[in-house]
């Protein structure tokens, strides 16, 4: 009955199927072929038992609510830090720096490989003539803040990743391993980053490799401070080497050469290649209670146009525990020094080593010993405290001290919600044979969303 019905309406559509024409339509023959494929489908329907002429829900157009948009490849970026700290080094008179640190940018989320990052960023100060934010911006007699208004380009970099491999071009933070001797100095409101190719595989099993080029660095002081020449951004040449392995449960070989051509307005002194590899882990002994432990060995030697001529070793060594809220530890790191030219990190975050009270950001001429104890605990209402204990002492005593002094260090923070978190620090260094007596007290509150 259908294929008559169909027939019928054809002959009448195209009357060709009647009687001859002389110049046939083609818009007749059009219509007739679109109306035999509807009756062919309306005869597959009716066969099926579905209703004629309706496609599959799979093949109907989306709606429009989810057409694409570009706004859909960006994720918008916020991280506030508001931070009250206070500074008292002797002689100096006391310092106070009410601060707000705002990075404010935009993601490109994963797009056919690629992904990117613009973040500016901005420090602002309550009051900046109440604190010494570097060696000559503030007022000179002031204990040091290193926290400068500063307004800057953070970040601005485009990535591509294929094969497990990853290839990151432009100003980028960078952190390898423990940020011993490349971070991005994450305590100071203004970070450090990197104007940099980055390249970094995974492409062989339990295996991280990467290899960075870096023309510039963006230090801490930002775009406004009037810092000393040794503080100033470095150019140069640098080129990162680093692997890790994990494939040992619970375990993580590293190995690393940084070759460092950095120069600056106080010139290429801080030049240096340093080869190193380190061993850590963390063992669990039994569901309560680990063992965890740091074996690191590093050399290092002048570099490039660097004016110095020496060769110093470096060591770290840490063993502790952790037994269920509570974990403690004990180090002993050295820095050391060949004839009054010591062992330097000029790319470090430096403040997660040696003391908060940032007394060795560079090393003396005598090197660094810093053995160390370390505890944390979990407290309730969702607090958790840190301490730790330095005795500082000479690699070399020949340079005029040998016993530097000591320190202790608090830190106590809460995690209020996913995306706030409160923090306070408290630092005292008592100086016995290198530089003065210094007080450090922080508090603040970050915002990341």
């Amino acid at each position: 009955m259908e294929a008559a019905l169909c027939e019928m309406k054809m002959n009448r559509m195209n009357p060709t199927l009647e009687m001859p024409l002389s110049t046939p339509s083609p818009i007749l023959h059009s219509g007739s072929r679109i109306v035999a494929a509807l009756c062919g489908l309306s005869s597959l329907a009716a066969f099926a038992g579905e209703p004629a002429l309706l496609p599959p829900e799979e093949t109907l157009p989306p709606n429009s609510s989810d057409e694409f948009s570009f706004s859909d490849l960006w994720t918008p970026t916020l991280d506030l830090r508001l931070r009250l700290e206070y500074g008292d080094q002797d002689p100096l008179e006391e310092s106070h720096a009410e601060t707000l640190r705002a990075r404010v940018g935009a993601k490109l989320n994963e797009w056919n490989g690629f992904t990117g990052l613009i973040e500016l960023e901005g420090t602002i100060a309550a009051d900046n003539g109440s604190y010494r934010a570097a060696s000559v911006d503030g007022p000179p007699d002031h204990t040091v803040i290193a926290d400068p208004e500063s307004v800057e380009m953070n970040q601005l970099w485009l990535g591509y990743t294929a094969w497990e491999t990853t290839l990151k071009i432009g100003r980028q933070r960078i952190i390898r391993d423990n940020a011993r001797f490349v971070g991005n100095v994450g305590w100071r409101q203004n970070e450090q980053t990197f104007d940099a190719v980055d390249l970094s595989t995974e492409i062989i099993p339990d295996t991280t490799l990467s290899y960075t080029y870096v023309n510039r660095v963006n230090r801490i002081f930002g775009s406004q401070s009037k810092a000393a020449a040794g503080q100033n951004d470095f150019d140069g040449d640098s080129h990162f080497f680093n692997g890790a392995y994990t494939g040992i449960p619970n375990t993580k070989i590293a190995a690393y050469a940084y070759l460092l051509d950095l120069e600056n307005k106080a010139g290429h002194a801080q030049s240096n290649n340093t080869f190193g590899l380190s061993l850590s882990g963390t063992y669990p002994l039994t569901e309560t209670i680990k063992v965890k432990f740091l074996a690191e060995y590093a050399h290092q030697t002048d570099a490039f146009d660097s004016p110095l001529d020496y060769e110093a070793d470096y060591y770290h060594v840490f063993v502790g525990g952790i037994f269920e809220k509570v974990d403690f530890g004990v180090g002993f790191e050295s820095l050391g020094t060949d004839d009054g030219v010591p062992f330097r990190t000029p790319l470090a975050t430096l403040h997660a080593f040696n003391g908060f009270a940032d007394k060795f950001l560079g090393t003396p001429p005598g090197g660094l010993q810093d053995f160390y104890v370390s505890g944390g605990v979990k407290l309730p209402a969702g607090f958790a405290l840190k301490l730790a204990y330095h005795h500082f002492f000479a690699d070399d005593d020949s340079f005029g001290a040998d016993s530097y002094g000591d320190e202790i260090d608090l830190v106590l923070v809460k995690k209020i919600t996913d995306d706030i978190t409160f923090l306070t620090k408290f630092a005292y260094y008592d100086a016995d044979e290198f530089a003065t007596d210094t007080t450090r007290f922080s508090t603040e509150l970050n915002f990341k969303f």
